[in-house]
């Protein structure tokens, strides 16, 4: 097919007039759309057409090239010029050209023919990659471009930012379009992305609105169809917010040029990804034909990447040197001048000749910037290369310009050398400055440790796995008192105080075991202070770990003076032991001092109590009475320090049981409602829980609480108490209310009231309302001050509420802890339980343990008042004695009645080695009598093995009423046939395996001596025995002969006591070996045997 036939029979049209047509049917020649490239209009010797080489010179060998085996038909000069206007075509489209229509063969841009197939598809993949990528790129950028809300920095950078855009566009044209030159870079998009990535605004969506706008408007300048022109423009919005966004995916808002992860995100968000979805996405609409996709495509891609790794590292270098952020150079500033003027004129003399290929020469003056300019000044030499070997190319000159291939081998010729000469300068000038910035930090923090272990007043250690001193502080000198240097290849182990060598060897030997992480060890200093005085150091050790491995690499070990600290904590501790020891001996005190008062006291109210029970006047029983009230009233008062006492020492016990509210109250006010009765006051008991409706209780159901019913009785004893005592006439009402969140008990009178100001000073020890109160009603004032602290160990408090003349209303408030009432006693009450008898005891033998004599006199009156038989012991020895030898008499105690506190052995110490021996409590009960009647006290009393206790003063009732729950009862008081031998009780306690073990013990120590008085003679000898022997071995043959009867051997006593009263009596000595050899013939056959052959020997 000839083109030039088609080309004349077609009519004649105006060059502006055909191209459009041409563009209108999408007939778009890639030489003229593609937006990096402006191609010019070369001659030919035929004719005039679009070259796709961009021919730097007119007419240069291997430079022009016709295009008539690309195209289908040629554009003669006349038209092409015409078509593609006074800027060229345009950036963004290709320059139009006709092809061939299949219905009638010509090649006019009526009659063109169809894309091949291999172009649908390659132009089908080409748009499904950039779809693709396109989607990943949304899903990289998304929340990553700035969408805040639009204020007036935002429209005024979007104006700003669309005038500079546009005007870059139709400048990039217009060098594109200037002559025979070519356009390598594309400066619009690069500046508007180092334009967004230093100055940040709150809405970057006008700012790339108005871009698109500038795109809009270049590509209309330049002629494109709407279509087309959106499409180039939409590209170029994409390239920038793909390399916007992945620049700033690692973080940082603003990246710096000069940090080598930063320059390679960029690289690859700038030169790679972005140019690429940008050339992907835009070149379908690049030709008609697989040449014009992929020479479009690619070469929008390198025009678009060249643009963004040479425009925006120096943009933003630069930016960042005039804020201050980029460190200056290591040259000075004449040197920084000569170095790229120097620079620069290399460069000019390498592409001013096109003799020899000497662009290798570059490399080495663009790493010498790298290392004394930085990153940017090898960025403004890369630039200013760039620049001068574009022009000295453009002019025809230089190692690229003679290369063979064409303009665009040419083209790619100079955008390979400028991209290796950026490779070569940035990314070795960003690892030197990282490379910097790495040996600032080292110093830095070496300066800071230094700092730090110069001005600390810790010494800071460092030992190895060996334990040996690898750092030592200079604190060191003032910590430890030994300078640094003595420390440094030492063992830990050898500046070690003896004192403290075996604790810190282990702190160690756990810390580098693996047992331990960290250790704190206070130890005495090796050396002394200079006057002679201790000085002690804590030290904190921890484990060094590799940070990569983690395995241990030493001890490192921060020790401080703590001298005064361990003074301080001496003084403490001897402050403590002295506050504990005076506690101490307070509580021993008032525990002595309880004994000893109470003991008099025993004796002052117990005779008192007998003589009243004897037949006395009139004014004799009122004066024992007297001497009753008084000696309780006294003891009344002492039980009234001594709980202050331990309710200020902490040593108060709570025993928390079911308590009747309603009986508790009811018995506390039976008790004071007979001395309220004689002063005329009424006392009334009344439950207000009737108008609540949140109370289910009443008098008939009343409420139970769980509490301690001594302490509870305790404060309503004090409450009604001092109510009937400041209540000459009127009424007390004793009234409770539950709720669901407390108790509350109220104790209101017609009293004389009280005061506002003495409101609080009621319930301070030893403090009444005033003096004239005190002398009128007496007292000591401290009911009120132990009522309110035994409500505050109950877990409530005390209200009170008084007017002077009107009256009182005191109100105790408890938690509702409420408890399920308890069963029923199925006993007898108190009250309707038969009055006790004395005499109706049955006799029985009781040993009464007491160390106070006046006690003992008492006690034992009492006792034989009740019909009992009376043993004395002085003390816990004996009474362990007497118990021991009672039983082994076959005689034992029915009873024992032991005083708690007794000197050398006291009465717990006694009753535990009674028990010890097997003597169990069914065989012998133990009462305690004692003058501290605590819950402690009776479970310390419990725990030794007694079963009861008695408090002093010994009342004479409660004595007879204990002795009728534990003495033995006797229902058959004369012997009947069948009955129980004499000594059935004896023989169970005979029973016991300590017993029956000290039995023979016993028995073979009364053979073993008879025996060795035969061998030596005195026991059988005709004259009298040695006084002292023959008294030793009557004792021991007395313990015999009272209890073998016990334990089965009857013949062996009565042996046992002939020979004894033989001995008394100094029997001859024939009458001695009868009966010894008679006592060795029970004691057994070995025994008599031996016997024999010693006296016959």
């Amino acid at each position: 097919m000839q083109q030039h036939d088609h080309r004349d029979q077609r009519p004649a049209q105006p060059p502006r007039t055909r191209l459009k047509a041409a563009i209108g049917r999408h007939s778009l020649n890639p030489v003229c759309l593609i937006a990096p490239f402006r191609m010019r209009l070369a001659p030919h010797p035929e004719k005039r057409v679009y070259t796709r080489t961009g021919a730097i010179g007119d007419g240069a060998p291997g430079i022009e090239r016709a295009l008539d085996h690309d195209l289908p038909g040629g554009i003669d000069a006349p038209d092409a010029e015409a078509d593609c206007g006074p800027m060229g075509a345009a950036r963004d489209t290709m320059s139009a050209a006709p092809v061939e229509n299949t219905r009638s063969g010509s090649t006019t841009a009526e009659n063109r023919a169809p894309p091949s197939g291999a172009h649908r598809t390659m132009s089908a993949g080409l748009g499904g990659a950039g779809g693709a990528l396109l989607a990943w790129a949304h899903r990289q950028t998304r929340g990553r471009i700035a969408s805040g809300p639009i204020d007036r920095a935002s429209i005024l950078a979007a104006l700003f930012g669309g005038a500079v855009y546009l005007a870059l566009a139709c400048a990039s044209l217009v060098i594109a379009t200037a002559g025979e030159t070519v356009s390598p870079i594309w400066l619009p998009n690069a500046c508007a992305v180092a334009f967004l990535l230093r100055v940040r605004l709150r809405n970057e969506l006008p700012f790339l609105l108005a871009c698109f706008a500038a795109s809009l408007g270049a590509n209309a300048v330049a002629q494109l169809p709407d279509h087309i022109a959106l499409l180039f423009s939409w590209g170029n919005m994409i390239e920038i917010v793909i390399v916007l966004a992945l620049t700033r995916t690692g973080g940082s808002l603003l990246p710096d040029m000069s940090r080598l992860t930063d320059l390679a995100r960029f690289v690859w968000a700038g030169g790679l990804v972005g140019p690429l979805a940008s050339a992907m996405l835009t070149a379908p609409a690049m030709g008609d034909t697989l040449e014009q996709v992929r020479a479009g495509a690619v070469t929008w891609f390198l025009t678009d990447s060249m643009a963004m790794v040479l425009v925006v590292p120096m943009a933003l270098l630069v930016t960042d040197r005039i804020r201050g952020v980029l460190p200056p150079a290591p040259a000075r500033p004449l040197e920084s001048a000569a170095l790229l003027g120097g620079g620069m004129a290399c460069a000019f003399l390498v592409f001013n000749q096109t003799h020899y290929p000497l662009m290798f020469l570059i490399q080495p003056i663009t790493l010498l910037h790298a290392f004394r300019l930085g990153s940017l000044g090898s960025a403004l030499l890369v630039s200013g290369v760039a620049v001068v070997a574009g022009a000295m190319t453009w002019a025809g000159a230089g190692p690229i310009a003679g290369a063979s291939g064409g303009g665009i081998t040419q083209l790619h010729l100079l955008q390979a050398f400028i991209a290796a000469n950026f490779l070569t300068g940035l990314p070795v000038a960003a690892i030197l400055a990282g490379r910097d910035r790495m040996m600032a930090r080292l110093e830095a923090g070496k300066r800071e440790v230094d700092l730090l272990a110069a001005h600390i007043s810790d010494a800071i250690l460092r030992f190895d796995l060996a334990g040996v001193c690898t750092y030592a502080s200079p604190s060191v000198r003032d910590v430890l008192g030994t300078p640094p240097e003595t420390f440094l290849g030492q063992h830990v182990g050898a500046r070690l105080h003896p004192d403290a060598r075996d604790r810190a060897m282990q702190a160690l030997g756990r810390l580098l075991g693996g047992t331990s992480e960290r250790e704190r060890v206070t130890y005495r200093r090796f050396a002394d202070a200079p006057d002679g005085s201790p000085v002690f150091l804590e030290a904190d050790c921890a484990v060094v770990r590799n940070p990569e491995t983690r395995a241990r690499e030493g001890v490192v070990v921060a020790a401080r003076d703590v001298t005064e600290r361990v003074e301080l904590e001496l003084l403490l501790t001897r402050a403590r032991r002295h506050a504990e020891n005076a506690a101490r001996a307070k509580s021993d005190f008032l525990a002595n001092m309880s004994h000893e008062i109470r003991t008099p006291m025993n004796g002052v109210l117990g005779f008192a109590e007998l003589m009243l029970q004897g037949d006395l006047a009139a004014d004799q029983r009122r004066f024992a009475e007297l001497i009753v009230q008084s000696g309780r009233s006294m003891m009344m008062l002492l039980n009234d320090v001594l709980d202050l006492s331990k309710i200020e020492s902490g040593q108060f016990a709570i025993d928390r049981a079911p308590v009747d509210l309603h009986a508790s109250l009811a018995e506390c006010a039976a008790l004071h409602r007979p001395a309220a009765e004689r002063k005329g006051v009424v006392l009334d008991l009344a439950c207000d829980c009737g108008d609540d409706p949140e109370c289910r209780f009443s008098e008939d159901r009343p409420p139970w609480l769980l509490t301690d019913g001594l302490r509870l009785r305790q404060i309503l004893i004090n409450l009604i108490g001092n109510a009937v005592k400041f209540t000459e006439a009127g009424h007390i009402r004793v009234s409770y209310r539950v709720s669901r969140h407390d108790v509350r008990v109220c104790v209101a009178d017609s009293g004389i009231g009280i005061s506002p100001l003495q409101l609080e000073t009621i319930f301070h020890p030893f403090t009444q309302g005033d003096i004239d109160i005190a002398r009128q009603f007496g007292g000591t004032g401290l009911g009120l001050s132990i009522s309110r602290q035994l409500a505050a160990l109950l877990g409530g408090r005390i209200e009170v509420e008084s007017q002077p003349g009107e009256g009182s209303r005191f109100t105790l408030v408890l938690p509702a802890m409420l408890a399920p009432p308890l069963p029923e006693p199925t006993l007898p009450e108190p009250e309707l339980a038969p009055p006790l008898q004395p005499q109706s005891l049955a006799p029985s033998r009781i040993l009464l343990v007491e160390d106070h004599d006046i006690n003992r006199l008492l006690v034992t009156e009492m006792l034989e008042r009740c019909g009992q038989e009376v043993a004395l012991a002085h003390d816990g020895n004996e009474a362990i004695a007497m118990v021991i030898d009672s039983i082994m008499r076959g005689r034992p105690y029915d009873l024992v009645l032991m005083d708690v506190q007794m000197p050398d052995c006291d009465g717990l110490e006694a009753t535990r080695a009674i028990r010890a021996e097997g003597i169990g409590p069914c065989l012998l009960p133990v009462i305690a009598l004692t003058a501290n009647a605590y819950p402690e006290d009776i479970a310390a009393a419990r725990a030794a093995g007694m079963q009861a206790h008695l408090a002093k003063p010994v009342v004479f009732a409660q004595l007879a009423r204990a002795l009728q729950r534990w003495l033995p009862t006797r229902i058959v008081e004369t012997e009947q046939p069948g009955a129980a031998p004499p000594h059935t009780r004896a023989s169970a306690l005979a029973g016991s395996p300590r017993l029956v073990a000290r039995w023979q013990a016993r028995r073979a120590e009364a053979v073993d001596a008879v025996l060795a008085a035969v061998e030596e003679g005195w026991l059988t000898a005709a004259a009298p025995p040695p006084e002292a022997a023959a008294q030793g071995l009557a004792r021991l043959l007395h313990k015999v002969a009272g209890t073998a009867a016990m334990f089965g051997e009857a013949g062996l006593g009565e042996a046992a006591a002939a020979l004894e009263r033989a001995l008394v009596t100094r029997a001859e000595g024939t009458t001695r070996a009868a009966l010894a050899h008679g006592l060795l013939a029970q004691g057994g056959p070995a025994a008599e045997a031996e016997a024999l052959h010693r006296a016959r020997g």
